[in-house]
């Protein structure tokens, strides 16, 4: 019996044994297992997602990169737009905000020491700062406009003249006189023809009311503007001392809506100053062998106006004109840009008139020539009989092209290449004519008045 036991207890023993060693080997093979399933893993995650990680990181670093070069340019190519704007299409120096108006012009005294009312009251003191705002604003642009005062004087014709524009009687009154220019004898005055009435010599009125002679220079019927000669050695120190020479501006970039200020006689009175705005900056007006660009404001208008408009700066930008009220009408007064009448006032003051061709006409844009199969040029409208001109062969409804190769589009580069040449000399003109439905054209040579 024990035998039996200790046989049964020595087989259970090696079975216990065998599981144990089978155990064993099979905890080993797993675990040799799981190391190479984890090598496995690694290698995979190297060769597979590390690279992958990688390339996106570097994909996401060429669009981060790609973004902020075009942030960059896009900034710049915005910031130069916005730049370009503002130098050449923002107002004009001469405008100036009118809320800004008030604290940027000299000071001047007030009209009167009540205080400025409170908006207690509602609506109607309001109202009352407002316009007590606007008074203020007139009052320093009329600051600006009497400034120009040392450069005024008054010029009118000798007594017994005749009014050789109308044929009338003389009526002795003084129109506008601007000194433009200064050497070390003579003051050079702009003024009217209307002023001067075709005499060598005029009177000039000086700051005190005094008189002195000046001599006439040369006028220009076209834009009504004559130069006289003033001699300094006939004005006293302490009125010479008191004198300036205007400043002369272009009036380039003067747009609607800007603040200008009439001074000389734009209501027939010497001396007077009147503030307003543009309201119409794209009127032009033929004249001979030219054309002028006008500008229209809200100042009052007065038949005998004459004077100059300068800005709120105080710069002359613009004669006053009252020759093309069909243009501009008789509601308010026009002014010719200062630019379009110096080069004429340049040969006045060289005691030379501009040559002399003898037409009138208007400018074709290219819409305007391609409704009407014409080329792009100055139309003549009007040819003067015995002109230059008609001499040379130049008919209405010629097309000016050319002036000597060199092209024109409008009657105001005809009159700029005109103010080039000298009485006498001879230029090719070339025209384009039409002859039924053909288009000739023709190089025609006139010899300038």
């Amino acid at each position: 019996m024990a035998a039996g036991y200790l046989t049964l207890y020595m087989a259970l023993r090696g079975c216990a044994a065998g599981i144990e060693e089978r155990l064993i080997m099979f905890h080993g093979k797993k675990e040799e297992d799981t190391v190479a399933s984890r090598e496995k893993r690694n290698q995979f995650i190297r060769e597979q997602v590390r690279p992958q990680k990688k390339r996106q990181v570097v994909l996401w670093l060429k669009r981060l990169t790609v973004l902020v070069a075009s942030a960059c340019i896009f900034g710049a190519i915005a910031g130069g737009v916005i730049i370009f704007v503002e130098n050449h299409f923002s107002k004009p120096e001469e405008e100036v905000e009118l809320g800004r108006l008030a604290s940027s012009l000299p000071e001047t005294p007030a009209l009167s020491e009540e205080p400025e009312p409170t908006a207690t009251n509602g609506t109607v003191e309001g109202k009352e700062i407002t316009l007590s705002r606007i008074d203020k604003i007139s009052q320093r642009l009329a600051a600006v406009g009497a400034k120009l005062d040392v450069s005024l004087v008054g010029v009118k014709a000798k007594s017994g003249a005749n009014d050789w524009l109308e044929g009338k009687a003389n009526s002795q009154t003084v129109e506008y006189g601007l000194l433009v220019q200064e050497t070390t004898n003579f003051y050079y005055i702009l003024t009217t023809c209307n002023a001067v009435q075709g005499q060598g010599t005029v009177t000039v009125q000086l700051l005190d009311d005094t008189t002195v002679d000046g001599a006439v220079l040369g006028c220009d019927t076209r834009l009504n503007m004559a130069i006289v000669r003033m001699k300094k050695s006939q004005i006293e120190e302490s009125i010479l001392a008191q004198m300036a020479v205007a400043q002369l501006g272009n009036g380039i970039g003067m747009l609607e809506g800007t603040n200008v200020i009439a001074v000389g006689c734009p209501n027939g009175v010497l001396r007077s100053v009147v503030a307003g705005r543009i309201t119409n900056d794209s009127v032009r007006a033929s004249v001979t062998d030219g054309e002028v660009q006008l500008y229209c404001t809200d100042i009052p208008y007065a038949e005998h106006s004459n004077g100059v408009v300068v800005n709120i700066r105080g710069t002359v930008v613009g004669i006053l004109t009252t020759d093309f009220t069909e243009k501009t009408g008789e509601m308010g007064l026009s002014f010719i840009k200062l630019s379009g009448v110096v080069p004429v006032m340049e040969l006045l003051q060289k005691k030379k008139s501009a040559p002399h061709l003898g037409i009138e006409g208007t400018s074709l844009s290219v819409t305007v020539a391609k409704a009407h199969h014409l080329d792009v040029g100055a139309y003549v409208t009007e040819v003067h009989a015995g002109s230059p001109a008609y001499e040379g062969g130049m008919r209405v409804a010629d097309v000016i092209t050319k002036v000597d190769n060199t092209a024109i589009s409008s009657m105001v580069d005809l009159y700029q290449e005109l103010l080039k040449k000298k009485s006498g000399d001879t230029v090719v003109y070339s025209v384009s004519r039409r002859s039924g439905k053909k288009k000739i054209r023709k190089e025609l040579r006139i010899k300038l008045g």
